[in-house]
Formats: structure tokens, sequence, C-alpha cells
């Protein structure tokens, strides 16, 4: 171009002969231009874009993206001039990024066909319902991919997959955008080729590493750095290197190849979901090359397939990736779902073995339980009747020391025999409530003595149970010191009183006192009796693990600490 043309506008013109058949094919005058524009055919001002200024910041330049062509009728002459008054400002301000677009000159002109007419008048609303499905159906695909990954944010592959959604959604969106607003020659291009193709190139880009990394074969990772080359194709619009159709069919070709033997290892790794989402991708590409090869006018094709293949080429991936997706974790939510119905299954079986053996353990346990209190009932008879044969032999002896000793026996037989009484009349056998046991052998005591009148004893405890092993050895402690109290404290028919108690200290530590107000005894006295009664009270104490300690100085009073019995097992009775 000489620069004498860069000082403001210039003149185009082209002669031509009218063959005519063409001239019969010919409805609309088809132009684009950068900056302010005139068309004239025959002499004649056909159209006008934008206006003229010698300041380029005052001249005006549009020409609607999706206006329809201008209809144009050529008269049937032999010969006609076209001619084009153009301005030069926007071509040079913006000369690298527009010589691509409308080479050196800044405009495009040219005659349309019948095809190119209809084209031209539906172009918007074709444009339009085309890119909103796109654009609704990513936007819908974009969220449902950011959903699943910041369900499963350890899941690298759906971090790639929703950054590919996006990236053709902006793709969508640059594209879209041109429908809304009158954009002139110089923001045409950005929105049109430069962010749109730099959009969809990043995400076509990262087609084989999504595919490498959902698969886990980690021998094509490297595949992430392709998208370094949607870059590089940005950059060859301000400094032309390469051709973009031979460049955009290398890399698509490429990529086919690449996700083509991706898929075949993830079939082999018997991953058969691979052949479903792998198609997407690779159905992505080849509708790409499609419409990489109709923009060169390589092929052609309706209007209606035309968009067909932009619409599956923005969406077929995305969406295939996401139908991979629910399917497989659907699979694995079926099987989960099988496999806690078996669980399920097996739970209830065991549930119901228990509950048999349940109820086996406690028909037995029943059983004895009757058993149990058979034992210590037939045990109380047995004592009763040792009991009564104690009575009758002493009732037969004529000596007072013999009864007295005979008596002895007999109470604490009978000590032992309310004891258990008390067992198999209880709901617990193997426990007995020690103030109620307490209360049941003193009237007992009382009774064979003839002491009740004049003997009173005030049990001041609380409601404590004790295992049969310290109850009955208790019970006989008691018994021993009750009968030496009722022997020898309260001589020549005196009354008194006794107090009997069994508290509990702390968890583990007990304490059993008897205390009278009776006469009381030196320390250093001698026993009276036999001393067969004090033997048998230390006897029983040292049984439960006891220490006792006596204090007569004001009648007579007992004290026995002891421990709570351990069972052999280790735990407490």
């Amino acid at each position: 171009m000489p620069d004498s043309l860069w000082s403001g506008f210039g003149w185009w013109r082209i002669t031509f002969t009218a063959d005519p058949n063409t001239v019969e094919a010919i409805e609309r005058l088809y132009f684009h231009s950068w900056g302010a524009a005139e068309v004239y055919l025959d002499g004649e001002l056909v159209e006008t874009y934008g206006n003229f200024s010698t300041n380029s910041q005052l001249e005006k330049t549009h020409t609607p993206n999706y206006a329809p062509d201008r209809p144009l009728k050529i008269n049937p002459q032999d010969v006609h001039t076209l001619a084009v008054r153009f301005s030069h400002h926007q071509a040079k301000t913006n000369f690298k990024i527009f010589r691509y677009f409308a080479e050196d000159l800044g405009f495009d002109i040219g005659f349309s066909s019948e095809v190119r007419a209809k084209y031209s008048d539906f172009r918007y609303p074709n444009s339009f319902a085309t890119l909103s499905v796109i654009v609704a159906v990513l936007f819908i695909l974009l969220v449902l991919h950011v959903l699943l990954y910041f369900k499963f944010r350890k899941e690298e592959p759906y971090l790639v997959i929703t950054l590919i959604t996006f990236f053709f959604l902006c793709a969508a969106v640059c594209a879209h955008i041109l429908l809304f607003f009158d954009l002139d020659g110089f923001t045409n291009p950005i929105f049109s080729s430069i962010l749109n193709s730099t959009a969809f190139g990043l995400g076509y880009g990262l087609l084989p590493y999504s595919l490498s990394s959902l698969f886990r074969i980690q021998r094509f990772y490297w595949t992430r750095h392709l998208v370094w080359l949607a870059l590089l194709r940005t950059a060859n619009y301000f400094i032309p290197v390469f051709n973009f159709i031979l460049f955009d069919a290398t890399i698509i070709l490429a990529v086919i190849v690449l996700m083509f033997i991706i898929m075949r290892i993830a079939i082999k790794e018997k991953n058969k979901a691979a052949l479903f989402v792998t198609f997407g991708a690779i159905g992505t590409s080849v509708f790409l090359l499609v419409n990489r090869m109709v923009n060169a006018e390589i092929i052609t094709l309706s209007t209606f397939l035309y968009y067909v293949d932009l619409i599956l080429l923005y969406i077929s991936y995305p969406l295939g990736i996401y139908i991979y997706i629910t399917n497989q974790y659907g699979r694995l939510f079926l099987a989960m779902e099988q496999e806690v119905e078996v669980r399920t299954q097996q739970l209830n079986a065991t549930i119901r073995d228990l509950t048999k053996t349940q109820h086996e353990l406690s028909l037995k346990n029943n059983q004895n339980v009757l058993l149990l209190k058979e034992i210590h009932h037939r045990v109380k008879n047995n004592l009763e009747v040792v009991s009564g044969l104690l009575a009758l032999q002493s009732a037969k002896m004529d000596d007072p020391t013999m009864q007295e000793v005979m008596l002895a026996s007999q109470n604490r037989v009978h000590s032992m025999g309310i004891l258990h009484q008390k067992l198999y009349q209880s709901e617990h056998l193997a426990f007995i409530e020690m103030k109620n046991y307490f209360e049941n052998l003193c009237i007992n005591i009382l009774d064979s003595y003839n002491e009740t009148e004049r003997i009173k004893v005030n049990i001041e405890m609380k409601e404590l149970e004790m295992d049969v092993d310290t109850a009955v050895p208790l019970g006989l402690i008691v018994n021993e010191l009750l009968t030496n109290s009722l022997k020898y404290a309260f001589p020549k028919g005196e009354k008194g009183h006794i107090e009997l108690s069994l508290e509990n200290l702390n968890e583990d530590n007990f304490q059993l006192k008897i205390s009278d107000n009776g006469v009381g005894k030196a320390l250093d006295a001698k026993a009276k009796g036999t001393g067969f009664g004090t033997q048998l009270v230390d006897l029983l104490t040292r049984q439960i693990d006891g220490k006792l300690m006596q204090d007569v100085s004001n009648g007579t009073m007992i004290l026995i600490n002891f421990k709570r019995q351990v069972a052999a097992g280790g735990g407490q009775l």
C-alpha cells in the first residue's frame, strides 16, 4: 500500500464485464469495512458506511455485524465499474490485526448469490438462537461440573474438566456479545476472533490432559503443555508466522490421534466407559475441523448443518464428560446400594439369630433362676430342720451350759437360714439387702433369748445390697456380737439399747458398727464363756479382709472395716 494513502482516504476501482448468467445470480452486495467507506456502482452511490473525517478520532465507522447484505440489481450491460472510496485511519491504527481480517485495504467487497442472500437475511436470528443454546447448555454444565469439583476436591480431573467448560463458555459468550452491541471494525475482530479463538483454544488444548488424568494414564500427563499452543496461535494475529488453517488442521489431527491412543489404553485397562467419553472428545475435534474447513471455504454446509456443527462443537465434550462422570457415580452408588442391601439382609439374619439366641438364653436364665431359688429354698428348709433338731436336743439337756451352746448354734444356723430365705424371695439371687436382713436376724435373736421387751435394737443404716459371699460372714458376725451383748452387757435384768449399722464409707470401703450402752469390760479382763464366739468373729473378719476395732470405755462398741470383695474375673461383686 502506498504511503500516500495513509493521509486520509483513497479510491479503489474495478471494471468488469457482466456475464448474463452471473448477473442473473447476483442478488446482494456484500461489503465489510474497517473504516468509513462509500460504494459506487457505475458512478451511482450504492451504500455509505460511517462518516469521513481528516481527524481519525472524529471519524466514525460502523458495519453491522449481522445486518443483511444490501439488495443489488446489475443492469445487463457489458461493462460495469465498481468503485470504493475508503478511509485508512482505522486500518493504519490497527494494521497488524486488520491485515489478517481485511487484507491491506481495510475492507472486503463482493457480490452474493441467492444462497448467500438467504443466509444473510436469517443470520441474526439463527446466530442468536444457536449461541443462546450453546451458552445456556454450557452454563448449566459449568454449574454441574463446579458442584462435582467442590464435592470431590481431591479429584484433579474434575478441576481440569471444569476449566475446559469455563473456557468453552467464555468463547461462546464472546461470540454472543456481537449480537447485542454495535461494534466498530476494531472491537469486532477482538471479540469475534481473538478472544473467542483464544478461549476456545485454551479449553481445547486441555482435552488430552483431561482424559489422561481422568483415566489415570500418567505417561500422557505431558499433554497439559498443549495449552500453550492456544497462546501461540493468538500471538500469530499480531506477528504472522504461520498459516492459521494449516496450523489448526495439524493441531486438531494430532489431538484426535492422542485421544484415540488414550482411549485404547483406557479400554485395555478395563475402563469400558472410556469409549463413550473419548468419542465425545474426538467428536469435538471432528466438529472443530469441519468448522475450520467451512470457514476456509474448503467445504460447504447448509445453514442448518452449519449451526448444528457449531452447537456440537461446543457442547460435545462437556456434555459427554458429565454423562460419563454421572454414569460412573451412578454405577458406584448402585453397587453401594446393592452392597448395603446385602449387608442389611446379613444384618437382619444376624439379628434374627441373636434374637433367637437371646430368647433361648432368657429361657435358660429363667430356668437357672428357678433352680437357684429352689436350691436356696431347700437350703433354708434344711437349715430349719437342723435348727429344729438343735432345739429338740437342747430341750432334752439338763446342763444349762450345754443348753446355751445349743442355743448359740441354733441361732447361727438360723441366721444363715434367714439369708437363704431372703435370697429365694429376692429378684437378685446374687445380692441381698442388708438392712432388712439385719432386722429379721435381730428379731430372731431377741426372740430366742426372750429379750424383746428389755433390750431394744436400733438399726440406723440405708438400704444396702451385698453379695452372698460377704453377706453370710457379716450375718454370722452380727449374730455373735449381738448374742454377746445380750448375754454380758446388761446383767441383773437391766434394760439397754444396741445400735447396729453398716455404712459405705466410699466406693470400696465399708464399716460395720455394733455398740451397746451396757457395762462394758476391762481390756485385760478374761473372756467369759468358752471364747468360741470371739474366735469365730476373728476368723470371719479375716475372711472378708476386715480389720476389727473395739472401744469398751462407755459400753462396748465394735467397728469392723472391710473392702468390697472382688471376683476372680477381676470385676467387683
